[in-house]
């Protein structure tokens, strides 16, 4: 038996009326609207999850996890990647060189960056290999001048496998003048990794390297490409890999990034996005909130003489205000539990579920993701009920206080 008067009234209240022991059909409505939206936002957050990881596993194919360079010549860079691979938490390092060429061909003309890598180390490190459409990364030998395009780079470009290009790099001559040398490239592979970042880039032999930086020596420009096991720590581990270079090499000056600070405006405004969707979802939950104020103050209006007859029996203004905060708060848990369930199983499930609108979707060609991820996060579960929860106890104060504020006297004068 329940003992506690405001929570046995206020149960009363929410499965009878009059003389129906179902449900009062405006509890219901409320519930409804609370449990549409809990079961709203943890699906669509769920979605936002996996597809920012899409994003986020396709800008990691071209974008390196963390960046280590040199402040001025590196002659021992071989020996600080050998260093590098030892640590537990670097699955992979591999050299490159970064480089800004214009490619000219048959009157089309494209500004793009330029990396020239090692092939048989940047498996490693990246999963350009996993992409390839035309070709295969081994294809780049050095001396042979061959060159890897970005999809989006080589449709602008009109090249495919075995076409030649031009490179036009600038030079800075003894004297100051800018010229521009002309270099000429044979398409040998194209590599489409499915999204907007990377799919503009092109890929040449490091060793091919050397006349576009005007150098024969190739410690002056390398810079060093991790693969980290874990990317939420690629701050950490990059921090950590610099201070180790800086102990093992005390003659070098090293600076080290990742890439949350690389593509931080990318991903922040994710993230920006994920918290204005959250906040405009919460709406539907504060419609359900709105639902349970107006049921409470009917209640209210309706339940006035059994008000005053508990208040002549000594039933204070608190036990008044807690039966009508019970039922209010009764109504947001039930409808937030249900749309918990039922957000959960749909975004667990929803990856098969989805399977049906991908020919919708099509062709892929339209849209960056050609599908719909899902992946659930426990912590946008909990904050998403604890909000839902907070809203729903706060629309019953209102109603709680006018009931508690009702006058025996005035209501019973003329019973």
């Amino acid at each position: 038996m329940i003992k506690s008067l405001p929570l046995f009234i206020g149960l009363r209240y929410i499965l009878a009326k009059k003389d129906n022991r179902y449900i009062s059909f405006t509890s219901l409505i409320s519930m409804a609207g609370l449990t549409l939206g809990v079961l709203s936002i943890i699906v669509v957050l769920s979605v936002f999850n996996g597809s920012q990881g899409i994003m986020r596993e396709r800008t990691l194919i071209t974008v390196p996890h963390g960046n280590i360079a040199s402040i001025g010549n590196f002659n021992d860079w071989p020996a600080a990647l050998e260093e590098l691979r030892t640590y537990a938490d670097i699955i992979g390092a591999a050299p490159y060189i970064g480089i800004e060429a214009m490619l000219s061909q048959q009157g089309y003309h494209q500004v793009t960056a330029i990396k020239a890598i090692a092939p048989d180390e940047e498996s490693s490190v990246s999963t350009i290999s996993e992409n390839m459409v035309q070709g295969r990364l081994d294809d780049l030998v050095s001396g042979q001048n061959g060159i890897i395009l970005g999809r989006t780079l080589a449709d602008n470009m009109r090249l495919n496998r075995g076409d030649s290009v031009n490179l036009l790099v600038p030079a800075v001559s003894a004297n100051n003048s800018v010229s521009l040398g002309m270099h000429r490239f044979t398409v040998v592979g194209i590599f489409d990794p499915r999204f907007t970042i990377g799919s503009d880039l092109a890929l040449i032999h490091l060793e091919d390297s050397l006349p576009l930086i005007g150098s024969n020596n190739l410690s002056e420009y390398i810079q060093l490409r991790l693969r980290v096991n874990d990317l939420n720590r690629a701050d950490e581990i990059v921090e950590d890999a610099v201070t180790g270079l800086t102990q093992f090499f005390p003659d070098n000056e090293f600076v080290g990034t990742d890439w949350s600070v690389t593509e931080a405006s990318l991903f922040n405004a994710l993230k920006l996005e994920k918290v204005m969707t959250w906040f405009m979802l919460m709406m539907i939950v504060a419609i359900g909130a709105f639902n349970i104020i107006s049921t409470l103050v009917m209640v209210v209006s309706e339940k006035k003489a059994d008000i005053a007859i508990l208040r002549t029996m000594g039933a204070g203004a608190g036990t008044v205000m807690g039966i009508f905060v019970v039922q209010g708060t009764m109504v947001g848990i039930i409808g937030t539990c249900i749309g918990a369930l039922a957000g959960v199983t749909l975004a667990v499930n929803f990856s098969v579920l989805s399977s049906s609108l991908e020919a919708v979707l099509s062709p892929s060609s339209l849209f960056l993701i050609s599908s719909l991820p899902s992946s659930l996060q426990a912590s946008d579960v909990w904050v998403t009920c604890i909000a839902a929860l907070s809203i729903s106890f706060m629309a019953t104060l209102y109603p709680a206080l006018k009931a508690s504020q009702v006058l025996p006297a005035e209501v019973l004068r003329y019973e």
